[in-house]
């Protein structure tokens, strides 16, 4: 297995994203992937999204990468704390990659590595548009022009599906609306 200061594609080390993300750094847990497919997968998303994303754009800020069995704990606990909707789904967001349950189940069926990310200076629906249109993703969600965009990459099959996160009224969670990558396209052009 990788260590976490190995680079994970040109730009990245597995350690960047292993160790981002809020509830990781408040709770401290190791959060290290167990499965040799996870860290295949990480390495995958950052060669084949991330690396393109940041020789486009430059740097990157990640704000949420991989998620073991552990953070997820701790990421409930510090949404109960902070009396705060938690916004995540391990068994759909892909996350966790490879990981298995207690149970001994893959805790995301759909394999693959998933990250959240903003890049400083840059609408996110700008980055965003250039995804869908130049790299194989198989999965982003898009929340706004200048929130973090979560984007998922699989080996196995790229769905290139594209969920568009509207806030709920009240404030509590998101009301997702999927579409074809070439709907979102259409739907959102670069001025909107």
């Amino acid at each position: 297995m990788p260590k976490l200061e190995h680079k994970c594609g040109e730009f990245l080390r597995f350690r960047d994203l292993i160790s981002c993300g809020e509830a990781q750094q408040w709770s401290g847990v190791a959060n290290t992937p167990k499965s040799s497919a996870s860290w295949e997968a990480l390495a995958d998303l950052a060669c084949n999204i991330l690396d393109p994303v940041m020789l486009q754009f430059g740097r990157i800020e990640l704000t949420y990468g991989f998620c073991s069995l552990e953070l997820i704990r701790a990421r409930n606990r510090m949404s109960r704390e902070r009396g705060i909707f938690p916004a995540i789904f391990p068994k759909l967001d892909q996350h966790c990659c490879h990981e298995v349950n207690n149970q001994g189940q893959q805790i995301c069926e759909r394999g693959g590595a998933a990250c959240d990310f903003i890049v400083p200076g840059t609408s996110t629906l700008a980055v965003t548009r250039w995804i869908i249109e130049k790299l194989p993703f198989d999965r982003l969600y898009f929340y706004c022009a200048d929130k973090p965009l979560h984007v998922s990459y699989n080996s196995e099959g790229r769905t290139r599906q594209v969920t568009v996160m509207k806030p709920k009224a009240a404030g509590r969670g998101y009301i997702p609306a999927t579409m074809k990558a070439e709907t979102f396209l259409e739907l959102y052009s670069d001025e909107s």
